[in-house]
This record gives structure tokens, sequence and C-alpha cells, in this order.
């Protein structure tokens, strides 16, 4: 069992940052390779999609114990998460300079603040339900799994 106070924040942090940047270094080489930015975000849903899944499926051997305040998991099912989050980060990574692509060809400069406004609105909305549903860790990532399959789906038809 791990407690908060034996684990190494700064290397898990710094982590995902490395994992980040290596998710913009992949974007930058598949881009001047000929890759589409509208490819690449399908590649980077699927793969945040089998990230969320890696992050759900430890959850259903947890078992949290009330008095000593720590969370109870094998070794395999921190690295099965941890390596999960790893590859999100990566997507993040990659996500970011993608988006800005295919958003600065699709959206009119003169209009752009207003777009990004409302569909702020809907997502902040998920973001609520989310938070007051309180709904248990596996569950969500599993919930955020269906929906970035969906979307890499959608996408590849769309680009197809």
């Amino acid at each position: 069992p791990h407690s908060d106070e034996n684990l190494p924040f700064g290397w898990i942090f710094s982590s995902f940052m490395v994992c980040c940047m290596l998710g913009t270094i992949a974007f930058s080489h598949l881009s001047n390779a000929g890759v589409t930015a509208s490819r690449c975000l399908v590649g980077v849903l699927a793969l945040s999609s089998l990230s969320f899944l890696a992050m759900a499926a430890p959850h259903s051997s947890v078992s949290i114990e009330n008095d000593a305040n720590f969370v109870s998991m094998n070794s395999a099912a921190y690295t099965i998460q941890y390596a999960g989050m790893l590859f999100f980060e990566f997507c993040i990574g990659a996500y970011y300079p993608a988006m800005g692509t295919v958003k600065g060809t699709i959206v009119p400069e003169d209009q752009r603040a207003a777009i990004y406004n409302v569909f702020r609105f809907p997502m902040n909305g998920l973001v609520l339900v989310s938070l007051v549903w309180n709904l248990p860790y596996g569950l969500s990532f599993f919930i955020l799994a269906m929906l970035m399959m969906v979307a890499s789906i959608v996408g590849l038809r769309a680009t197809t």
C-alpha cells in the first residue's frame, strides 16, 4: 500500500510533462511527413480511449480502507494506471497543436472568439454534471473511453 507521503510527486509530474512534450514532437514529425492534422487527431482520440481504459481497469480491484486513508491496490494495477496516464499526456501533447491547426483552417478569424465561447458552455455543463453525479473513478474513466472511441470513429469517417 502506498500513502501520499511516499509518492515521488516531482518525478510523476515531470514524467507527465516529458510525455506531453513527446506528443508535441510526434505531431511535428507526423506533420512534416505529410500526415494531416485531422488524421493525427483521429489517432490521438483512439489512443486517448485506450488510455482511459487502462486507467479504468485497475479500479475494479481497488479496496479503500477508510481508517488508514489509503488505497490498497497491487503494484501491477498502479503500473497500468500510470502507463495510461502517461499515454494520455502524450495524447494531450499531440492534441493541442493538431487541434490548433484544424481550428485555424475551419473557424473564421473574425468569429473565432464567439464560436469558442459557444462550445465552452456544453463542455462546462458536462464537467458540472460529472462533479454533481460523483461517479466512481473506474466508471468515469470507462465513460470517457467510450466517448473518445465514438469521437475517433466519427473523426475517422469525417476524414475519409
